[in-house]
């Protein structure tokens, strides 16, 4: 395993974490990395501000705000894939 995919897999471990403690999406339990989180209910706007607050200390990233209307933050894929971009990127 190349060190950028374990860093992805370490990303999206802890996203994944913050999800399923703070939105009770069971990742196990059915719900994929492509499950749209806000359909599915787990995540409402409330829940969104919560999510980016953490992701931008957590990672130490930022997000603007056409990223943040853009609803790529929808899924834990997408979420991990920008997330990563961001710190690629430096």
């Amino acid at each position: 395993m190349s060190n950028k995919t374990q860093d992805i897999g370490l990303t999206q471990d802890k996203i994944k974490q913050y999800l399923a403690t703070n939105s009770l999406a069971e990742f196990d339990g059915g719900v994929t990395e492509t499950s749209d989180l806000f359909k599915e209910g787990f995540i409402d706007s409330f829940g969104y501000i919560e999510l980016v607050k953490f992701l931008e200390k957590e990672f130490q990233i930022r997000f603007n705000d056409d990223e943040l209307v853009s609803n790529q933050l929808n899924t834990l894929k997408n979420i991990t894939n920008m997330v990563q971009s961001k710190i690629d990127a430096g």
